[in-house]
């Protein structure tokens, strides 16, 4: 998926998990932590978010590992699993960072390239409802965040207010709003509408030009 769906569910994840690990839902370093999580697997592309910002390091990751490779694989997520049982480690860092991380491999996963979890070895493991960059992708996002704060999943799911609260510590509203029908950052009394933010020409969630890296 695309960085900005990334950051959404990366969000999403963090306000519906916040609350089992004991931890407050809208706090601005912890969505924050969250987000660089959900974009941290795509250190394996040059072209990414998240690797444009570590060059060279994400150019030698790639080369070694390729993209979605250990990065997006099963061993990444028991890496994720081994930091979370780590108690000398603060939870209110690591967990937004691994719950952000994991969100984003759950995301890939509706995608049709998927991931090779069981890296090293061949073979991709997808529920592709969506490819990359398409018009369904804000569609699949929006059903996600909607879920998240409709209480379909359970009572510790998190309200739509408190979401868009989140929405706003971060700053994306106008960065989410766009992506199909949802409109966050609605639920305040007298709001104005949120325009999406568009850059380079294109909307959030418009498919992009030919040979756009994932997660860019």
């Amino acid at each position: 998926m695309m960085a900005g769906s990334h950051i959404a569910l990366g969000a999403a994840a963090w306000l519906v998990a916040a609350p089992h690990f004991g931890l407050p839902a809208v706090e601005p370093l912890s969505l924050g932590l969250a987000v660089l999580g959900s974009l941290l697997p795509d250190i394996d592309h040059p072209k990414s978010w998240a690797g444009r910002r570590v060059r060279p390091l994400s150019n030698l990751i790639g080369a070694v590992f390729g993209h979605r490779g250990l990065t997006h694989s099963a061993l990444a997520v028991a890496a994720c699993l081994v930091l979370l049982s780590q108690s000398d480690l603060r939870p209110s860092i690591v967990a937004p960072l691994v719950v952000g991380y994991l969100s984003h491999l759950a995301a890939d996963l509706l995608t049709p390239k998927g991931l090779r979890l069981a890296w090293p070895l061949r073979g991709n493991y997808a529920l592709p409802l969506c490819r990359t960059g398409s018009p369904f992708e804000p569609l699949v996002v929006a059903l996600v965040l909607c879920w998240a704060g409709s209480g379909m999943g359970g009572p510790a799911l998190v309200s739509r207010a408190t979401l868009d609260s989140g929405w706003r510590e971060l700053g994306l509203c106008r960065l989410l709003t766009g992506h199909g029908s949802f409109q966050p950052c609605a639920t305040s009394a007298g709001s104005r509408p949120v325009r999406p933010i568009r850059t380079a020409g294109r909307g959030v969630g418009t498919p992009p030009p030919r040979g756009a890296a994932e997660g860019s």
